[in-house]
Parts: structure tokens; C-alpha cells; sequence
């Protein structure tokens, strides 16, 4: 096992030096038993993740992406812990030794946060100087200790990301530095959208979203390159990091894959059914077969637009559930059954070959506590049992990880307006029917950004 780099191509990956060429072909990690939300370092057992990520490999699984937390990982805002480090380490051994690379997702909060991170908005920890502090102090720990380690495939810097939109006193401080420099022309006043979330988002508050998300990014990065210059370094964007995948009153994640390419390896994304939450946007694909299709091509959409040349792009958290009904969006969701999860999960993979160079599904196993679609979503059952998707994945891992999947030319160049699609929400609209009737005609849709 040698470490992973990005492809000479651009596209792609393959081992350090031009070797063998590697497909992440997995899923998300973490412990179905441990609660939810699951708590995998605070009751880690090395046995149980074992047998886990043998039951992974058995099926032809070579990736995992797994999450650190902060009340795993840290002891205070200028402290790592030794304790959570030595986890993760063990961890990283296990899987390597079960042939399975690893994505350590950057700290989060499923575990719980500490009395010290206190934010007084959602998402500020993108943008309060304290905060991104303590995040390098847990960046510079995990980097100095997986530094060379041939089982890490990549860092990814946080999970579905989204800029900070409130107006807390850290936010304002930096609008009144970000306005100073950049658009003197802008309000004095930080333009804050209404509660709850309208339609009153301004192309200077969107700009200034995505300043605070680069910096962040640049920010984390530089310091993972202090102590590490030898894996690949991304980030998990949620699929509302494309401007036209957002609706009031959701907001535009700001995270622009296009002004974060120079400083990541390569661009990861997210994307799952959104009908749950926009059914004036989205047709539910299990309920009928112009939904799946729709769907599907949403997520071509989606995927392309986040490419960059040179970057390869990872789907690195996708699927749907099977096998039952599940909660979700605080109700009941109709039950599906486990062939309904294959053909969706089969389907978002045809749909996406040509578009993206590696998958990573949610989760490993269904999760009986769960809240969500985690509940019924995984490759196996919560006893153990294989599910309908897992028999098709294992099936599909040989052609997967043979080689790179050949990324197909765009055939359509779709005008992308940045300023109407993160402003106008009606625009959203049109600009969904243009680029599904282009699908629709057989065409592959690129997008010319303006």
C-alpha cells in the first residue's frame, strides 16, 4: 500500500510515483451501535471496527471516510489530545491492514461540543478568529501524526461547510474588513437576509460569504502543509455549494468550488434526493420513474458543475435507503424497499460515470437509532445481513476499481449567471429546465460561469 496522489493527468488517482491507479469505490464509516448521533471515539472498541471493515473489504469496499470530533480530538482550544489521537492512529492501522484507505473528515461537533466552543451562530466557526485557531491546533495534531502513513487517502477539512450568514460580532468585524477592501461601494451595514430566510440574499453578501470561506479554507490548508505535505487534502461540499441546487429558505452553501480549486488536491461533493424538502423543485424518484430520471440528472448537474480542470472530483457521500420507512426532515417517509435503494444507488453511479472519479456511499450499515435515512441506508442490514445494494456494489466493485473512469467531454456549454443564481431564487428555476431539457436530448452539460 503506497500513498495516494492525484493522477499525472489531472483526472484520476493513482500510487506516489505512477503507480497502480486507484478508484475510491466505499462508503462513510462509523459504528451503527454506538447511538445516534453515533458516538464511534467515545465508545471506540478496535474489535468491533475490525470486523467492520472486513465486512467492507468483503464486498470489494477500498475507501472509508470517517469523521474526527472535537471532544475526541481535543482537550481545550490549544490542546490536542493524546488520547483521541492514539484512536484515530489505531484506527488508520486497522484499515490499512483490512486494504481499506481512509478520509479523515475535520473535527466536528457529533459528539458534542465542549463549554469552550461556544458559537453564537450557526456555521461561525468559519469566520471567528478563535475558532479557526483551535481548528489548526487540531489540524497541526492529526497532520503531524498521520504525516506518511500509506493508509490516509485524504484530509478533508470539514463536512457540508456552509458560510456564516448571521449577523454575530465576529461576522460583522469581518464584513467591515471584507467591505474596506474589496467593495467600498457595498452597505455599512452587514446585509443580513430576513428570518426566516427569504428571498432578500444580496450578490455583496454572497461574495463576502464566499471571501470568509476561502480564507477558511486557505487557512486550514496552509497549516495541515505545515506538518504534512504528503496526502491530499479536500473538502466534503454539501451539493448547495452549486448556485442552483439552493432554494429559500435554505441558503447557498458559499463554499465555490471554483475559487477553492487552487488550493485543495481535489473537489469532493455530496448529493442525495431533495424532494423531501422542495417538492415545488424536486420529483421523488422512488414514486415515479420521471422523478428518478429528473433526480438522476440533477445530480449530473451538480457533479459536473463542481469540476475544475485538473481536479479530479470525488462523490464521496451519496445513497438512499431501502428496506423500510424511515424519518426524516422531523416526519415519516414512505417505506422503500431494498430494490428501490439499488436501483437508486445503481442508477446515481451509470448517471455518473462519465462525471465524477470515485464514490463514497452513506453509510455501512443501517443504523437502528437513527433519525434520519442512515436508519435503512446501508450495504448490510443492522444484523448483519447483506442487503439487495450491498450484492450489486460488490458486483460493480471489479470494473469500478480497475481503472479511472474516462470523464466524457461536455457536448453543451449552459451560460451560468454566479449573481442572478445566488440573488434570484425564480431564476433558479429556469436555469434547472434548461439544463434538464439539455440532458434530456441527450446532450453532456457543462457550464460557462460568468
Amino acid at each position: 500500500m503506497n500513498i495516494i496522489q492525484v493522477h499525472p493527468t489531472g483526472w484520476g488517482f493513482c500510487e506516489r510515483g505512477g503507480g497502480r491507479t486507484f478508484t475510491p469505490w466505499g462508503c462513510n464509516y462509523y459504528d451503527p451501535f454506538t447511538g445516534w448521533s453515533p458516538r464511534l471515539w467515545e465508545q471506540f472498541d478496535a474489535g468491533r471496527v475490525s470486523d467492520h471493515f472486513g465486512h467492507i473489504r468483503s464486498i470489494g469496499g477500498n475507501a472509508i471516510r470517517v469523521f474526527s470530533t472535537v471532544m475526541n480530538l481535543m482537550d481545550g482550544p490549544g490542546k490536542v489530545s493524546a488520547a483521541g489521537l492514539a484512536k484515530m492512529e489505531r484506527m488508520l492501522t486497522l484499515a490499512g491492514e483490512h486494504g481499506l484507505r481512509v478520509i479523515w473528515s475535520g473535527p466536528s461537533l457529533w459528539e458534542g461540543a465542549p463549554p469552550w466552543w461556544h458559537e453564537f451562530a450557526t456555521y461561525e466557526c468559519y469566520a471567528r478568529p478563535d475558532l479557526i485557531a483551535a481548528q489548526q491546533v487540531a489540524w497541526r495534531g492529526i497532520a503531524h501524526a498521520m504525516r506518511g502513513h500509506p493508509a490516509l487517502l485524504a484530509y478533508e477539512l470539514h463536512n457540508e461547510p456552509f458560510a456564516p450568514w448571521r449577523a454575530t460580532p465576529a461576522v460583522r468585524e469581518a464584513w467591515t474588513h471584507w467591505r474596506a477592501q474589496f467593495a467600498p461601494g457595498a452597505p455599512i451595514d452587514f446585509p443580513a437576509p430576513a428570518e426566516p430566510l427569504c428571498w432578500d440574499w444580496s450578490a455583496d453578501l454572497q461574495r463576502f460569504r464566499e471571501h470568509i470561506a476561502s480564507s477558511y479554507v486557505r487557512h486550514m490548508v496552509a497549516t495541515i502543509r505545515e506538518c504534512d505535505d504528503t496526502h491530499l487534502v479536500t473538502i466534503g461540499l454539501h451539493q448547495k455549494s452549486a448556485p442552483f441546487d439552493w432554494y429559500p429558505p435554505d441558503p447557498y452553501a458559499a463554499f465555490n468550488p471554483h475559487q477553492l480549486a487552487d488550493l485543495v488536491d481535489y473537489t469532493s461533493v455530496h448529493f442525495y434526493p431533495h424532494h423531501i424538502f422542495h417538492p415545488n423543485l424536486y420529483l421523488d424518484p422512488g414514486a415515479t420513474a420521471q422523478g428518478m430520471e429528473e433526480t438522476l440528472l440533477h445530480g449530473r448537474a451538480v457533479v459536473r458543475y463542481m469540476h475544475t480542470a485538473g481536479k479530479p472530483v470525488v462523490l464521496e457521500e451519496c445513497g438512499w435507503y431501502g428496506g423500510g420507512s424511515v424519518m426524516f426532515a422531523n416526519r415519516e417517509q414512505p417505506a422503500r424497499t431494498e430494490a428501490d435503494q439499488t436501483e437508486w444507488c445503481r442508477g446515481l453511479v451509470e448517471a455518473t460515470r462519465g462525471d465524477v472519479c470515485g464514490w463514497l456511499f452513506w453509510p455501512y450499515r443501517d443504523t437502528p437509532s437513527s433519525l434520519d435515512s442512515s436508519k435503512r441506508s446501508g450495504f448490510f442490514d443492522a444484523e448483519g445481513r447483506l442487503k439487495d445494494w450491498g450484492r450489486v456494489f460488490a458486483a460493480l466493485a471489479p470494473e469500478i476499481t480497475s481503472a479511472i473512469p474516462v470523464r466524457k467531454p461536455g457536448t453543451c456549454s449552459l451560460p451560468l449567471s454566479w449573481k442572478k443564481l445566488v440573488t434570484d431564487p425564480e431564476h433558479i428555476k429556469s436555469f434547472r429546465a434548461a439544463y434538464l431539457a439539455a440532458f434530456q436530448r441527450g446532450e453532456t452539460v457543462d457550464f460557462a460561469l460568468s
